[in-house]
């Protein structure tokens, strides 16, 4: 394996990712954890995908190439591989999964969430294939990956909130301001607001803490998060 030396960027990344932690509500990294890997795993594209036990997928964060058309009421045909990919070294393997259609290259990393169900992280290159160096950082990612996605989403919340309301409060969990939220999900800031507005009456709660609170399954968050919440009030 090379030796990996980062370089102020690189260092400055992997810091946030060692600080990141998992979002409330819901089973994937956040799309600005995806910022951050692309910066170790330089990528056309990065996304993230909740496969349940019936092969759906029901959840993608996606950074740069657009997201999997996969239907999720319609199974995906064969479970996620686990542990590191490199596509380009399995063709048979990226042939039977439609990896890389379209790209040149893809590295996936797959991860066990709950008994049933995978979280894949996958980076795609148009044009470019990963060298050993690429390799070298997706195996120094894994155990940081592996904290980031087992999460699971929390059962108690009430059916009716919508997947965006979902989305949105999983970003307020990992600390977000609305304007951080609204840049991250391509909506308006006064589209977070509205979001936030539904989710406060539907979970019987008047601010960002106590809504928290409700995602984590707990009276309060964590007392560090609690600052920072209070900070964005």
């Amino acid at each position: 394996m090379p030796d990996l030396v980062l370089t102020e960027i690189e260092q400055r990344a992997l810091r946030h990712l060692l600080d990141a932690r998992p979002c409330p509500g819901s089973p994937l990294p956040s799309r600005r954890v995806l910022e951050w890997l692309s910066l170790l795993i330089p990528a056309d594209g990065v996304v993230a995908v909740f496969q349940d036990g019936g092969l759906r997928i029901t959840d993608v964060v996606s950074l740069g190439l657009s997201e999997p058309g996969d239907d999720p009421t319609e199974p995906h045909g064969a479970p996620y591989y686990l542990g590191l990919m490199h596509w380009s070294r399995n063709p048979r393997a990226a042939t039977a999964c439609h990896a890389i259609d379209g790209l040149t290259d893809g590295l996936a990393l797959g991860f066990r969430n709950g008994p049933d169900a995978i979280v894949q992280v996958a980076f795609g290159r148009e044009r470019r294939f990963f060298d050993e160096h690429d390799l070298a950082m997706a195996r120094l990612l894994t155990p940081v990956l592996a904290r980031l996605v087992r999460e699971r989403p929390t059962p108690t919340l009430p059916a009716c909130l919508t997947v965006q309301e979902r989305r949105v409060l999983s970003h307020v969990a990992s600390g977000a301001s609305n304007s951080q939220i609204a840049e991250d999900l391509f909506i308006s800031s006064a589209t977070v607001r509205k979001h936030l507005e539904n989710a406060y009456r539907k979970l019987g709660v008047t601010g960002r803490v106590a809504a928290v609170a409700r995602l984590q399954g707990r009276d309060l968050p964590d007392l560090d998060l609690r600052e920072r919440l209070a900070r964005l009030g």
